[in-house]
């Protein structure tokens, strides 16, 4: 039986006593990811859903082809199917995608391939890895539930005309008005269900595209109004972190512009991999310096420790990148990060024409001035950070309490500690 992921595990609006509830095939050459699956989607949905197996990429199609599966689960990273984009666009171009809808549950670690999934067609998209469980439910119960309520209506107008024609022993030639009839409401029915797909299908592609720009995380609470749009604050506890590499703008004018943009690209998505991992928000880019942000904008008792571990990640992911950037850049970079775990607050702030969610106050300084002092490879944390530690997340590191500093802009001296691996 899985693990409680959420209180709420009915579908309440739905009478899952009707014959043949969603029928879902799962495409998976991982009989153990199925049964994971299988197990969340029987104790989410019970009865009002059926779920079968398959590792056979010719019997998924088959199926989608026929009128035996409502949804069909796919991993994409597929024994000799290639490239992942090639598949997809194999299955959207059969006949079955039109009526099935396909979601790809998948170990493929590939941002884009979730743009380029949702523009090919697909219905859903979730990584295996880091699954967000309560949305999976929350998208695949308003999927499920558009499925069979077409199901649903069209069993309905079926059972009506049969009761009809036993009741009034209609002749041949009215059953085929009936039948057209029956037609025409079917023909209305989809293209209601294809409007609103379309819709649904609009809002992903806006989610999806303008996720590259804006940190998913904002582009989701603000779909699901989590995330306000007006200008108002919020006070919240969260971790910021702010990352600089030294030496900086002598590398850049002694490289070719385009040398630079190439190591700055490379340079911020290995970071932006490791923040993400750990639930990072990206606040902003800022040159070669990144701010992100821990336990925004949904708070996360675990921000600190999430923060911590991404910092000592960066740099040594930092470190693995350094040899390759000597051998294309001839350059020898080196990062110091800041962290800084307190109260900040929280909102959109700018103008009418262009708002930015960030953060602002005391904390947000504090990190800045941690990352500005830290040395070449360093780490450094404020005390409420070392403080507020798991002892699971204090056990992996050392932290060695530094001589007190001076913080630019702020008044005395100030306890700082430097982490290093234990």
């Amino acid at each position: 039986m899985p693990p409680v992921l959420h209180a709420d595990c009915t579908v309440s609006s739905i009478d899952s006593s009707i014959e043949e509830g969603v029928r879902v095939l799962h495409l998976d050459p991982d009989r153990k990811a199925y049964e994971t699956l299988s197990g969340f989607l029987t104790y989410w949905f019970g009865d009002y859903v059926t779920v079968r197996w398959t590792d056979s990429v010719e019997e998924a199609i088959d199926e989608l082809n026929s009128d035996r599966i409502d949804v069909l689960f796919t991993e994409v990273v597929l024994p000799g199917q290639g490239d992942p984009t090639v598949f997809i666009d194999r299955l959207m171009d059969e006949p079955g995608a039109a009526d099935s809808p396909i979601v790809v549950y998948s170990d493929l670690q590939e941002d884009m391939f979730g743009v380029y999934a949702f523009r090919a067609g697909v219905a859903e998209f979730f990584p295996k890895k880091k699954t967000n469980a309560y949305l999976l439910q929350y998208r695949l119960r308003n999927l499920f539930r558009m499925q069979f309520r077409t199901k649903l209506l069209y069993r309905q107008i079926d059972d009506a005309l049969h009761r009809f024609q036993s009741a009034h022993g209609t002749s041949q030639s009215e059953i085929k008005d009936l039948n057209d009839l029956v037609s025409e409401m079917r023909r209305e029915l989809e293209k209601e269900y294809e409007s609103r797909n379309k819709l649904e299908e609009e809002k992903k592609k806006i989610q999806s595209v303008f996720g590259m720009y804006v940190d998913p995380a904002i582009v989701q609470g603000i779909m699901q109004g989590d995330i306000a749009l007006e200008q108002k604050g919020t006070e919240q506890e969260v971790s910021v972190l702010f990352a600089d590499i030294r030496g900086y703008t002598t590398m850049a004018e002694e490289l070719d512009p385009e040398k630079v943009i190439s190591f700055l690209n490379e340079y911020f998505t290995s970071m932006t991999e490791v923040l993400l991992g750990y639930e990072g928000l990206i606040d902003k880019y800022i040159g070669d310096a990144i701010m992100c942000l821990f336990g925004a904008p949904v708070f996360s008792h675990e921000h600190r420790d999430n923060a911590v571990q991404a910092a000592v990640e960066m740099q040594s992911i930092f470190d693995l990148w350094s040899q390759n950037w000597q051998q294309s850049y001839g350059i020898s970079p080196r990062m110091g990060v800041g962290v800084a775990s307190g109260k900040v607050t929280l909102g959109n702030i700018g103008s009418f024409q262009k708002l930015s969610y960030t953060a602002i106050g005391d904390t947000v300084n504090v990190a800045s001035r941690l990352e500005s002092i830290a040395k070449p490879g360093q780490v450094l944390v404020n005390t409420d950070l070392v403080e507020g530690l798991s002892d699971e997340v204090r056990g992996k590191f050392d932290f060695k309490e530094l001589e007190p500093v001076q913080l630019k802009g702020k008044h005395g001296l100030h306890k700082v500690w430097s982490v290093q691996f234990s």
